[in-house]
């Protein structure tokens, strides 16, 4: 019941019982009352000791935090604690408190001094200023703590300075426009679906959500996936389009745009996809700016943005890197074993030095051993001399390849914990789902300590299953509208989720 996320109410389905009644008449289901209250606390208390087991037996943990309203206009923050594996440690009523950056701070700091202060190593949010506040805060408090901004966050909202320009946006007006005709009119879409399946597609016309910029990409697409059906209806005499859309769909240079327009955001989206992954480290983000600055360089000249426009591009893109790129980064690129160090500039390396010595200093480790094995890693000398310690880092992740190979190192401890460090707060916003899936308007009379309740039994079962690949205990309800999941099954494995009020704060 808990796991699913379904109504507790569905016990006293008449066809549910008489299902129940079939399999086991001694069988007495338990009442909404029971599984509201008593078995409720009971299920979430068995699952909330093993989230403690889990986070006590980590050698190291990340605090992921981010704030949401639910249906009821209440502010809500959650703490997702990596270990590496997110789990859902908490969610909190800000009641009638505003989020200012010193009270935001201190139910941080409340956190951690419950999770044990020498175990947290960071803390990852996204970049509002309220909490830029906080970070300040927390690490006069907490020197050893590294605050992150979210690497996906970031992305976002290049993509969004990239859709505000006058070209980009006027191309996005005009696009919606005609894929929200075709989809609205009845005959137009019938016609429009009957030429698809002529020519063997089965793609249909795909309109973003309006606070998801990652659906542009699906949406143009889908019309470049469309152009020849879209092309035949404009001049059939059949088809009933409005003069309006056909002068657009005949319209080359329209159709030049969005292909333009496609190679510059397509590569942002996939970045953001591949930043998001479960598998992703610290140590991906510089390596991940660097490509894309590259491939971004490479394709504007030849986009329709005015010069003007593709500056902006540009200034944006060095912006946001500067906002998520900072020395503990550095330091997991350089301490990670499957990336060459030759882009790390001396500037960089200068700081993952300054990284890796405060660390050193806050384990109690000998500063000068943990150096010595870095010049005898980034050399390839003693325990690295070896070819295959190098081959094996391909199969293993970056942190257990450290414990589990170089364990012997003074070096490997201050490795480990850096390259445990997620990359972006995707966790949380994922956790967001579980609640507006479970906090409905139909369900919209549940208090929140029950929403939070279901929720961390929802997100936390999986702890029961450590041999399980993740995707079998994946819930229907953990996915997003229809159109999101077309957008990760055709292009990407997952779209970060930006809404457009975050943006504009």
């Amino acid at each position: 019941m808990y796991a699913t996320g379904s109504p507790l109410m569905l016990t006293s389905n008449v066809y549910w019982k008489r299902f129940l009644n079939f399999l086991c008449p001694a069988y007495t289901p338990p009442t909404r009352h029971a599984l509201s209250t008593h078995l409720l606390d009971r299920e979430f208390h068995r699952v909330q000791a093993k989230v403690k087991q889990t986070i006590d037996q980590a050698d190291c943990i990340s605090i992921i935090s981010d704030g949401w309203s639910n249906v009821r206009g209440q502010g809500i923050i959650n703490y997702i604690v990596t270990t590496p594996q997110p789990v859902f440690y908490k969610s909190t009523d800000s009641k009638d408190n505003r989020h200012t950056g010193r009270y935001i701070a201190d139910e941080l700091k409340a956190v951690i001094n419950d999770l044990g202060p020498q175990k947290v190593f960071a803390l990852v949010t996204d970049n509002a200023a309220n909490m830029k506040v906080a970070w300040a805060l927390v690490e006069e408090t907490y020197p050893h703590i590294t605050t992150i901004g979210c690497a996906a966050h970031a992305l976002n909202l290049l993509l969004s300075d990239i859709m505000a320009l006058n070209t980009m946006n006027t191309l996005y007006k005009t696009a919606k426009q005609v894929v929200k005709y075709v989809k609205d009119k009845q005959e137009a879409s019938a016609i429009y679906l009957s030429k698809q399946k002529e020519k063997n597609k089965n793609t249909t016309l795909k309109l973003p959500s309006i606070t998801q910029w990652g659906g542009v990409v699906i949406m143009y697409a889908s019309l470049l996936e469309g152009k020849e059906s879209l092309q035949e209806m404009a001049i059939s005499q059949t088809a009933a389009i409005e003069s309006a859309i056909t002068r657009i769909l005949i319209d080359d240079v329209f159709w030049e745009r969005v292909t333009s327009s496609l190679t510059i955001l397509k590569p942002i989206a996939a970045a953001i996809a591949k930043i998001e992954g479960e598998n992703a480290t610290l140590s991906d983000v510089k390596c991940l700016f660097a490509d894309l600055k590259e491939e971004i360089l490479t394709v504007l000249p030849t986009s329709l943005l005015l010069q003007a426009e593709e500056t902006a591009v540009v200034r944006s893109m060095e912006k946001h890197q500067e906002f998520c790129m900072k020395s503990i980064h550095a330091a997991a690129y350089m301490l990670d074993p499957k990336y060459e160090k030759s882009i790390l500039t001396a500037e960089e390396i200068n700081g993952a030095y300054s990284v890796i010595s405060a660390m050193s200093h806050h384990l109690g480790l000998d500063e000068g051993e943990v150096f010595s094995s870095l010049a005898k890693y980034c050399t390839k000398q003693g325990l690295w001399e070896w070819d295959g310690i190098w081959q094996s880092c391909q199969h293993l992740s970056a942190s257990t390849w450290w414990k589990g190979l170089c364990g012997s190192e003074a070096l490997a401890t201050v490795a480990s914990i850096i390259l445990q460090i997620p990359p972006t707060s995707a966790a949380s916003e994922r956790n967001w789902s579980l609640f507006r899936n479970t906090h409905t308007k139909v369900r919209n009379r549940l208090t929140n300590a029950r929403v939070e309740k279901l929720v961390a039994i929802q997100a936390n079962l999986r702890l029961f299953e450590p041999d399980t690949d993740p995707s079998s205990t994946k819930l229907n309800s953990d996915t997003e509208d229809e159109d999101e999941a077309d957008v990760k099954e055709e292009y990407m494995e997952g779209v970060y989720e930006v809404q457009e009020e975050t943006i504009e704060t």
